[in-house]
């Protein structure tokens, strides 16, 4: 963790600027949309399932084996190309780990295309199935991209699979330096799903890096999805919990967009390159070993996931991105 202890003036600076972003004006309230609605309907706890199902049969899918990796990447072209989709790669070219490549696709808008919104996981596991870790990310990405093939939109929306996570967040590093080479892009912000699938409904189940009573304390019941974000990323965590209470509201979630950059352990996944690079970036996340006792380990399995838990999370996801593009059905 971030916060020092023993430093007290750094401690009183992080606390003042906790307040300042509770201070900080959120965002409005949204109404249920039955054009938004309608579409994110078809993301369901049994397609969730078997779409992940379907992407666990190919096994570990370490990144520092060539035969696994290539696997996992002409799997996940054929599904994106059977959704009419014209997959980039971007090949991450190390020499230590070959053949890597992010997988990148985009619906381009028709009216504000240099809008670009990203919602994107990691593919990569660290030698296991990684059911939580991270197929359940694949599978949000997978499910808002299927959902935004049926849709014509305004601004572009682009998903991304980073390669090479577990390794050093390789992926999406050689990603963020390919936004920050496409000045004429306005690059609005990511999504990042990391570990989306598990639940514990027991009291105590929920640990934490650190709890700060009023500003950083975590429930103690694993049943919610943590919002994380860096300071000015915000805005963009607000949109995601409005679209939350709009459209799934009897999912849990906790607040933690701006105070997350405070905390190492806020930084594990792929949007910390985002942040890094003063691009705005949200995680959701079940929190991993602060909650699922399978991270990292054999019994990562799809046994343990719920998926009613997963399916809501796409699903609001989903109608925040397609109310921020702003899109309908394609004719």
């Amino acid at each position: 963790m971030n916060l020092q202890p023993d430093r007290p003036l750094l401690r009183s600076l992080f606390i003042l600027l906790c307040f300042a972003s509770l201070l900080c004006s959120g965002c409005a309230a949204v109404q249920r949309q039955p054009q938004i609605a309608e579409p994110i309907s078809s993301i369901t706890p049994d397609r969730c399932e078997q779409e992940l199902s379907s992407f666990l049969e190919l096994g570990s899918r370490a990144c520092w084996k060539p035969e696994e990796t290539a696997a996992t990447i002409d799997f996940l072209t054929r599904k994106l190309e059977d959704w009419g989709y014209q997959v980039i790669r971007e090949p991450l070219d190390l020499p230590r780990y070959p053949g890597n490549a992010n997988l990148i696709v985009e619906k381009v808008g028709h009216s504000e295309p240099d809008q670009i919104l990203e919602i994107g996981a990691h593919f990569d596991s660290v030698g296991n199935l990684g059911a939580d870790d991270n197929g359940s990310g694949v599978i949000g990405v997978l499910e808002a991209a299927r959902v935004f093939s049926t849709l014509e939109t305004g601004r572009t929306v682009r998903f991304c699979l980073y390669a090479c996570e577990e390794v050093g967040l390789l992926g999406s590093r050689h990603h963020v330096e390919q936004i920050l080479a496409e000045p004429e892009e306005e690059f609005v912000g990511l999504i990042n799903f990391e570990m989306i699938g598990y639940t514990d409904t027991q009291d105590g189940s929920q640990g934490a890096p650190i709890r700060i009573p009023f500003l950083a304390d975590l429930p103690h019941t694993g049943d919610f999805i943590l919002v994380a974000g860096n300071f000015s990323s915000g805005w963009l965590g607000n949109r995601i919990e409005a679209h939350i209470d709009a459209y799934e509201p009897q999912l849990k979630y906790y607040s933690a967009n701006r105070i997350s950059g405070f905390f190492a352990d806020a930084a594990r996944s792929d949007h910390s390159p985002y942040w890094e690079a003063g691009l705005d970036a949200i995680m959701l996340t079940d929190t991993a070993n602060f909650r699922n006792p399978h991270y990292h380990e054999d019994s990562d399995t799809i046994e343990t996931l719920d998926f009613e838990f997963m399916a809501r999370i796409i699903r609001a996801v989903t109608a925040c991105a397609i109310d921020w593009a702003g899109t309908s059905f394609a004719p």
